[in-house]
């Protein structure tokens, strides 16, 4: 029976709002939830343990390794979920790829991570993967301070990363704070200084740099990268759409078009990137070639694209048509 075999890894803190959603989600897929506090001042471990998690606490060292592998250590069950106290698992996806469990060469899963952006609208949210089933083994293990990995483990274990359809609906974007976003640089910072050539950690601090409104520093970093093979496709095609963004907010229409010389297989980001160009394309005038894209399958189709921001494209294109 798999609940046997799995159990749930958290790491947490000060979040009363959100850790009861992401327990219960996991209840009938697992026989032990493992909960790290690192220093709550709220109802979070009363509320964790009233739901049945075994909770322990850790003093925080700006380390989320640190945290995630002291939670790995009390976990009884073959197998692992790593997941945030801002996430829940999709039951449904979770029992239909269960068979990947089964296979001796697997160590771990990748997951979906459906990021939503907006706190009362599930349309609009971005998608990345991410290994967060594991096998408890004790040389699969987190790695680095901040947006910690655990693949370079598992393979090291001499396991193979399967590709899955489980989906994680992570919440934790919809209210990020001025706070979190410092955090996140400081410890980006730390990193880069012990790993200056890492280029993974670039992108994540150009993403955050981009986040904070440091947009001089953010172009700076993901031009340094924009060609790297430490990158994913995914990962490429986000920075050159950040650049596009960039040169868009500095009226550089034809550098716009040049970051956005790419075709997307993901209907989201191509949707996205086609309506970066239709609205540069509607600056510079240029309404009926702007229509075209606005029209496409993508572009109506797109988590990335803000709705209230497509129809004030086809206001303005309207309203024009009228003036002719």
């Amino acid at each position: 029976m798999i609940k046997d075999n799995i159990g749930v890894a958290i790491i947490t803190k000060d979040a009363e709002e959100s850790i009861g959603p992401a327990i219960r989600s996991v209840i009938p897929v697992t026989k032990q939830i493992v909960v790290v506090d690192t220093g709550s001042t709220d109802k979070t471990p009363s509320i964790a343990t009233r739901l049945g998690a075994d909770v322990y606490f850790r003093k925080w060292d700006d380390n989320f390794s640190n945290a995630r592998n002291h939670a790995l250590g009390f976990i009884r069950t073959e197998w692992i979920l790593s997941l945030d106290s801002d996430e829940t698992l999709d039951f449904d996806s979770f029992k239909k790829n269960i068979n990947l469990l089964n296979q001796e060469k697997t160590g771990g899963v990748q997951v979906k991570i459906l990021n939503y952006l907006k706190p009362d609208d599930k349309s609009y949210q971005t998608e990345h993967s991410y290994t967060r089933i594991f096998r408890n083994h004790p040389k699969i293990r987190f790695e680095g301070s901040i947006h910690e990995q655990i693949n370079n483990s598992i393979i090291s274990a001499g396991f193979e990363i399967e590709e899955s359809d489980i989906i994680l609906n992570h919440y934790g974007y919809i209210n990020t704070t001025p706070e979190k976003i410092n955090r996140n640089k400081e410890l980006l910072e730390d990193e880069l200084d012990r790993k200056p050539d890492d280029e993974w950690y670039k992108y994540h601090l150009a993403e955050t740099e981009f986040a904070s409104g440091n947009i001089s520093k953010a172009k700076e970093l993901f031009e340094s990268i924009i060609f790297s093979e430490q990158l994913t496709q995914e990962q490429k095609e986000k920075s050159c759409i950040r650049l596009s963004q960039i040169a868009l907010k500095n009226n550089l229409y034809s550098e716009v078009e040049k970051w956005l010389g790419f075709k997307s297989d993901n209907i989201h980001t191509e949707g996205f990137r086609k309506f970066i160009l239709a609205t540069s394309l509607m600056l510079q005038q240029k309404f009926d070639d702007a229509s075209n894209l606005l029209d496409s399958v993508e572009v109506k189709n797109s988590s990335l694209v803000d709705p209230v921001n497509l129809n004030r494209a086809y206001d303005v294109i309207n309203t024009i048509k009228k003036m002719k």
